[in-house]
């Protein structure tokens, strides 16, 4: 189990005082993206208000957790007891998520992302804990680049649902997201691009299983991660990702 996980079960209790505190009015909750909602945070160690960057959907929260000088900001949007929480790349932040946030959430989902602090692992686990105290009954994981390994890697840990992998590295900071490392078994998708000059194909087909082709799709072109989104193959992937998530939820 992670060592933060004391830090992570205050955040959990945090976080709901908070959405019960900013998103209930007469005794009824509004969590649609389109509602603004005010998130009221009490004095905590490990939770503290924090703005909702402009860069995400309106009626979006957010705080912020972990060490002051090192802290993870973690954002969610939607409504419902699915949860996926969509992790960054390396050295990206929530805004890198705002399009597909407000997709995802439009779909009926209640998501997340978050913002890499100095211990990547507690970042993830934290936001999926955020969601959980938010009202997810599950979670799903969607990552890209050094998200997608940390949610291959610690799907387990996460209890998701489903896993989808957007041109992870087989290992990044020590962190082995390898197929043959893991005891995963759900729902897993590993996307890649033929020519993806950042992470090789070959180290991105090594987080699918080798005895299950259909947990790898490869793609033409060199878009890395997000960029997936922005080319010729985003309906696909969209298509993909949604797919995943209705079989990992099982609906």
């Amino acid at each position: 189990m992670h060592n933060d996980v004391k830090v992570r079960a205050a955040l959990a209790v945090g976080v709901g005082a908070l959405l019960l505190a900013g998103c209930s009015t007469g005794g009824e909750q509004t969590t649609t993206p389109d509602d603004a909602e005010t998130v009221s945070v009490g004095p905590s160690p490990s939770i503290r208000e924090a703005d909702v960057p402009t860069c995400l959907p309106p009626g979006t929260a957010a705080a912020a957790t972990g060490p002051e000088d090192d802290p993870t900001l973690v954002a969610w949007t939607g409504s419902g007891t699915k949860g996926v929480v969509l992790a960054p790349q390396n050295q990206a932040d929530v805004c890198q998520w705002a399009e597909q946030m407000t997709r995802l959430a439009g779909a009926g989902y209640l998501v997340a992302s978050f913002s890499w602090s100095d211990d990547p692992a507690g970042s993830l686990l934290g936001a999926v804990d955020a969601l959980r105290s938010v009202g997810a009954e599950q979670v799903a994981l969607v990552g890209a680049s050094k998200g997608g390994t940390f949610s291959a890697a610690l799907a387990d840990e996460a209890d998701a649902v489903a896993v989808v992998a957007l041109g992870p590295p087989a290992t990044f900071d020590g962190i082995d997201a390898a197929s043959e490392a893991s005891t995963y078994d759900g729902p897993l998708l590993v996307v890649a691009s033929t020519d993806d000059s950042s992470v090789s194909v070959d180290s991105s087909r090594e987080v699918a299983r080798a005895d299950d082709p259909t947990t790898f799709m490869e793609l033409s072109g060199g878009a890395h991660g997000v960029a997936l989104f922005l080319g010729e193959h985003r309906s696909h992937v969209e298509t993909a990702i949604d797919g995943v998530l209705a079989q990992g939820f099982g609906g």
